[in-house]
């Protein structure tokens, strides 16, 4: 969220949320400190369960202003880093250009932006949600938009036109600002500019799915919003979207409070409720802008490894609800919250090249993970004390595997989590690949972070041996079980292989 972003990287650019200049490799560690266990809790997973969702392999994707958007391709580390994400076996990842600088952007990019994407697409396959202006209340400005895009961009590679941005926090259109706003004028106004984009500037009956929609600013929207959204557009609806984000930049927070399980379980649960209704209509639902802190981050708290816990489970959270993906925010390339982020001058000079901050190893994490349409898994807590830690088991058909990414979200107690099966045949000795932060503090680390030994270093080029660890299949009472040693503040791929 940047409502008041200004735009386009080679034309103009002020007031983007610059961060502050903290060093970008986060280093070191093969390890994480250990401690002795404070707790157990056991987990039972049923292996056997196909009733939850798969996820697709377009789930994960990023959201980029259109400020400085061309950094995507014009600097090769950014590319890189995308296609190392899409080497697990999911999908390209997919690029929602917009936010914030969509309502504000009252012109037509120029040339280089769009080749700038297009050059995005021939390197990584990336294919695109595209923000058109709504607040300007001007459709034939939308439809101008849109049309450069079809004229410019590679034919199949734009899956959407998402029209305007967080109309919930619009300030004076038409006289009224917020709630005021969508209860009298809202519906309408996007009706009037997806059926102006639809018929070309002129009039017809048709209906399309080429558009997405609402970009509501959050996932706490009522129901009853999304249905009468829905009632009125569904006609030229292509797919739901909606904003996340733990909190604000203004409201106080903590590596530890966004480790807080009460606000996240809330939000998801109503998510979960905004895609039965989308699929009432038939209609996919997307976050399609996701983060922890809101206008730019939290310095000590988005950048951190507390940040890319959250990213982690949030994103498993999203996909157990059924939801189609997420796109993780990246604001204008600099911001506090960027996984992905390069340090420029205001005239747009590279001063630094492309680096990675702590929320980029839980997109890793999550895609090796997740590969390639894997299903979730049912899991129950079974035992002992499971407060603070976090489950999500994955059947993996095409490995014959069940990969169960454990969360350890204390701050500063190490446990032993213990993972059973009762039922889903033999399985073998499991690998365990680990999240950590070689630090007293790892929520609040900001380096000395590796992911299965490996981390990325000021030149953004991987260094380290990749260390897995070895946890023995347990056998007893028709149980199979798994014992993890989970440190603080870490998380783990647990891989176990069905024999």
């Amino acid at each position: 969220m940047m409502r008041r972003a200004l735009l386009i990287g080679t034309v103009v650019l002020a007031a983007v949320g610059v961060a502050v200049a903290t060093p970008l490799a986060v280093k070191a560690s093969r390890g994480a400190r250990q401690l002795p266990v404070s707790f157990s809790g056991e987990f039972a997973i049923d292996p056997d369960s196909r009733d939850q969702p798969v996820i697709p392999p377009s789930f994960l994707g990023i959201s980029h202003e259109w400020p400085y958007a061309e950094e995507m391709s014009t600097q090769p580390k950014y590319m890189e880093m995308m296609n190392y994400l899409s080497s697990f076996g999911s999908g390209p990842i997919n690029v929602r250009v917009g936010g914030g600088s969509t309502d504000i952007q009252d012109f037509v990019p120029p040339d280089a932006v769009w080749d700038s994407l297009a050059a995005l697409n021939k390197g990584t396959g990336a294919k695109f949600i595209i923000g058109l202006n709504l607040e300007e209340m001007n459709p034939d400005l939308a439809l101008r938009q849109m049309k450069a895009a079809q004229a410019k961009l590679p034919a199949g590679s734009i899956q959407y036109f998402e029209i305007g941005n967080e109309p919930n926090f619009f300030i004076n259109v038409k006289g009224k600002s917020g709630e005021d706003y969508i209860a009298t004028y809202f519906h309408e106004d996007w009706k009037r500019h997806a059926k102006f984009l639809t018929c070309n500037g002129g009039e017809c009956d048709q209906g399309s799915n080429l558009f997405a929609g609402p970009a509501w600013g959050h996932v706490n929207v009522r129901n009853t919003t999304i249905d009468w959204f829905l009632q009125v557009n569904a006609k030229y609806v292509g797919l739901v979207t909606l904003h996340w984000y733990k909190a604000t930049k203004e409201t106080y927070n903590t590596p530890a409070t966004l480790m807080e399980e009460a606000p996240i379980r809330k939000e998801a649960d109503n998510l979960r409720e905004l895609v039965r209704v989308s699929r009432g209509f038939g209609k996919p639902l997307r976050v399609a802008e996701m983060n922890t802190i809101s206008n730019s981050g939290r310095d000590g708290v988005s950048n951190t490894l507390a940040a890319a816990l959250w990213t982690l489970d949030a994103m498993f959270e999203v996909a157990s609800t059924g939801a189609v993906g997420v796109n993780l925010h990246q604001g204008a390339g600099q911001n506090l919250y960027s996984a992905l982020i390069r340090w420029y001058r205001d005239d747009g000079v590279t001063i630094r090249p492309v680096g990675i901050r702590p929320p980029f190893y839980g997109m890793a994490l999550f895609q090796q993970a997740v590969r390639s349409n894997s299903q979730l898994l049912r899991s129950t807590a079974s035992g002992g004390d499971t407060s603070g830690i976090k489950v999500w088991p994955l059947w993996g058909a095409p490995e014959k595997q069940v990969r169960v990414v454990v969360i350890n979200k204390r701050a500063d107690k190490a446990g032993n989590v213990t993972l059973s099966f009762s039922k889903g045949g033999n399985f073998g000795d499991a690998e365990v690949l680990r999240l950590v932060a070689n630090s007293a503090s790892p929520l609040d680390a900001q380096t000395g972070i590796s992911l299965g030994g490996q981390y990325w270093d000021d030149e953004t080029v991987m260094q380290g041996q990749r260390t897995t660890e070895k946890a023995p299949r347990a056998a007893a009472g028709g149980k199979q079980s798994w014992s993890i040693y989970m440190p603080p503040g870490s998380a783990a791929i647990v891989t176990i292989p069905k024999l």
